[in-house]
């Protein structure tokens, strides 16, 4: 597997770890994890962070949902993109989610490459 220079931050807001294979994938892409088991320390860790930094939520959080942390990152001065994981999506819920402003939604084993993308894009503007 390519190892890759560090890309920027990963903050993953979710109750539960993404599979071992999943976070070997973004490890290896030069990305670095950051976790938030809920909304609020989700925005902790945004205002903390240095550099480039995407954001990854579940459907369902402990203290909300992906909604929910949409309307908070609205409230605050810091633009990130935003990309939802999930197994499964309707037609629905990605014209919620993209309405909303989110900026994809795939599963988990496909996230280590847009992820690196998204914070390439957030580089150059």
């Amino acid at each position: 597997m390519q190892t890759y220079r560090q890309a920027g931050t990963v903050i993953f807001v979710s109750d539960r770890s993404p599979e071992a294979t999943v976070l070997q994938d973004i490890e290896a892409h030069g990305l670095v994890i950051q976790w938030a088991h809920s909304i609020s320390a989700a925005v902790d860790l945004l205002n903390a962070a240095r550099g480039k930094t995407v954001m990854v939520t579940e459907l369902a959080l402990a203290d909300g949902n992906w909604r929910d942390l949409v309307e908070r990152m609205r409230g605050i001065d810091i633009c990130v993109p935003i990309v939802l994981a999930s197994s499964s999506s309707t037609a629905e819920l990605w014209w919620d989610a993209l309405e909303c402003g989110i900026d994809n939604i795939l599963p988990a084993s496909l996230l280590a490459s847009l992820l690196c993308q998204l914070l390439e894009t957030q580089a150059a503007s």
